[in-house]
């Protein structure tokens, strides 16, 4: 097999992997586009009822009003966001620290159903990476660590810098949770994908049983 093709397939690879990962996070990324929407309707019924009456409270309609104007600044910057997760811009970076703390953000209520806690051990730290590499490497490895577990776990995260890489390290111990469901919204995302995200970002992955370490390399 020629060099050529051998990229070919590689980059198949990758996007077969990236698709799967994002079919995995439409539910979230749906509700994070809608979630700063739902109380625009209920203040909206509101203030419809407060202007039904003969002398209307005006300062409360304006502060209605002034409401729904936040809530829609804040559903454009969401929805922009979400942008960013399904047409990643290959040049943004972000700092370690807070680009793991968004990932677990969006993540959160999705294993908290499942019934996994995560403890985030990586703290603050201010060093960048490629912000498009750090999120799809680390929660796609996140998802299929849970998606192979037995059943809930707590997933523990820990970060260090050295030799110029971002060090993240996954491990998971008992759990007490039970979940509620174990449904899929896709198939489940394999190591081979994370491999795959990996691979195409060049980010070192170790995998050894429910123990991963993933090195990104620091922007300048």
């Amino acid at each position: 097999m020629d060099s050529n093709l051998n990229n070919t397939v590689d980059q198949r690879t990758a996007e077969a992997a990236r698709y799967a990962l994002t079919r995995r996070l439409l539910p979230v990324l749906r509700h994070h586009m809608v979630v700063h929407l739902q109380p625009i309707g209920m203040i909206y019924e509101v203030l419809d009822r407060k202007l039904g009456v003969v002398a209307p409270d005006l300062v409360a309609v304006r502060e209605g009003l002034a409401k729904i104007n936040q809530l829609a600044r804040s559903a454009v910057t969401s929805s922009l966001d979400v942008v960013t997760w399904l047409a990643p811009d290959a040049s943004a970076v972000t700092n370690v620290g807070a680009g793991v703390h968004e990932c677990l953000d969006l993540l959160h209520s999705n294993l908290a159903f499942r019934g996994f806690t995560v403890c985030n051990e990586v703290g603050d730290v201010p060093q960048q990476v490629l912000q498009s590499a750090l999120r799809e490497v680390l929660t796609a490895a996140l998802i299929s660590l849970t998606d192979s577990a037995a059943g809930p776990v707590e997933v523990v995260l820990s970060g260090a810098v050295s030799s110029g890489q971002a060090v993240i390290s996954i491990h998971t111990r008992p759990g007490q949770g039970t979940g509620f469901t174990t449904e899929m919204s896709y198939r489940a995302v394999a190591w081979s994908d994370v491999q795959a995200l990996a691979y195409t970002h060049a980010v070192d992955l170790s995998v050894l049983g429910p123990a991963v370490q993933i090195r990104f390399a620091l922007v300048v």
